[in-house]
């Protein structure tokens, strides 16, 4: 090996050893939440089951309309404002509504509210993320953990900033994994390469470095997936111009233009917002060639003074819920904005792709597994690096 690349790979171990020490408590962190959270609504469900279940479980029975449950949530909470309904009725589920507090008002004590959609009945309500509310706020507390480190907008961008040095330090692991190119060996390239992916279980101190190299190769295009798309749901900002670059990205509610004062009482009321946006979704579909496979959600932003209306289409991958979506005014209905989550622009589908795939909202059961078994091996290589760099740096001071 030349001096010129012995000088590399030193710089890259260097930078590696630098990386992974500064990540490893965000990472172990990450990764065990994020191995939870792959189960959310389920952990959610089980930990608070007079909530999320109802009596009535029988698919006959018929539900109490949607908008009409919205109703009824505004009616017993005129300290806050119901902007979010939720279209998609399952039975023996609960529907939830969030509230947001009214202009000039504190904030609430409670934010989410369940609601029985065959009885029209309370279930029960909390302030979503607050963990002073005990278990019952658990798996909200671990979602803002693991996207913000519960600090809010200061937490996200300290979580991007680590997600985009993750992501270059994934790529520096991988190239430090290759063989060196050395002549003085007659074994085949792929051959001295092979055992990088192996595991080697007789002592310790080598099953916990071959845990490291083989479980990073082993799991590296999961790893990088999970590290690029955290870089692009915590900073948008930054990633999406760099995406612009090389393809088209449709406008996003971002780019749509603020009201100077919010429109709290648009003309169109919920009941004829949503069906005038239904008919404008349904002109989308015949236009686009698309077609519209259940409702998801109808919301209203006085910011914009738009509702946005979601449906699931065929447009969606995810395997429940959907983003094809339109904004409509709130006065005259006349369609604003659509965002459709693939097949319109490069940008867009690619980041429709990996933030599912971050999700595990695809691939169902099995990709849940896998993403399950990565957010637990994100934990185990910073562990390991750790422990390699304190057996390394003993043997230096040793010596």
């Amino acid at each position: 090996m030349s001096r010129r690349k012995a000088s590399l790979r030193g710089w890259l171990v260097l930078a590696h050893r630098i990386a992974g020490l500064s990540l490893a408590a965000f990472l172990v962190m990450a990764g065990l939440t994020g191995s939870l959270l792959v189960w959310n609504s389920e952990l959610d469900a089980a930990l608070n089951p007079h909530w999320f279940r109802t009596a009535t479980s029988d698919a006959s029975a018929r539900p109490i309309d949607a908008l009409a449950l919205r109703d009824m949530v505004q009616a017993q909470h005129p300290h806050a404002l119901a902007l979010r309904v939720p279209m998609a009725q399952e039975p023996g589920h609960a529907l939830v509504f969030l509230l947001r507090p009214r202009p000039g008002k504190g904030p609430l004590e409670n934010d989410q509210v369940f609601v029985d959609p065959s009885s029209g009945q309370i279930l029960g309500e909390r302030r979503w993320g607050d963990i002073t509310q005990t278990w019952r706020n658990l798996m909200p507390f671990l979602y803002r953990l693991h996207y913000s480190l519960a600090l809010g907008a200061v937490g996200t961008w300290v979580l991007g900033l680590v997600s985009l040095l993750w992501m270059l330090d994934s790529v520096i692991g991988f190239w430090l994994t290759l063989p060196v190119n050395a002549k003085s060996t007659q074994r085949p390239w792929l051959g001295r390469w092979a055992r990088a992916w192996k595991l080697d279980m007789q002592s310790r101190w080598r099953t916990t470095f071959d845990l490291h190299r083989a479980g990073g190769l082993w799991l590296w295009p999961l790893l990088f997936v999970l590290a690029w798309s955290s870089f692009a749901l915590n900073l948008p900002q930054w990633h999406d111009p760099m995406l612009r670059a090389f393809s088209t990205q449709q406008p996003s509610t971002a780019d749509l233009p603020r009201r100077k004062t919010p429109l709290w009482q648009p003309a169109l009321d919920w009941q004829a917002a949503h069906a005038q946006a239904n008919s404008l979704m349904q002109q989308l579909a015949l236009q686009q060639q698309f077609e519209v496979l259940a409702e998801s959600s109808l919301a209203y932003d006085p910011r914009l003074g738009l509702y946005r209306y979601d449906v699931r289409s065929s447009l969606d991958i995810k395997d429940e819920g959907g983003s094809t979506r339109l904004f409509m005014d709130g006065d005259s209905g006349a369609l604003v904005a659509t965002w459709f989550p693939t097949g319109t622009a490069g940008a867009d589908t690619v980041i429709t792709w990996i933030s599912n795939l971050h999700k595990a909202s695809v691939g169902g059961l099995a990709y849940k597994l896998l993403i399950t078994v990565t957010g637990i091996g994100v934990a185990m290589l910073s562990v390991t690096g750790v422990l390699i760099w304190q057996r390394k740096r003993a043997a230096r001071k040793k010596a």
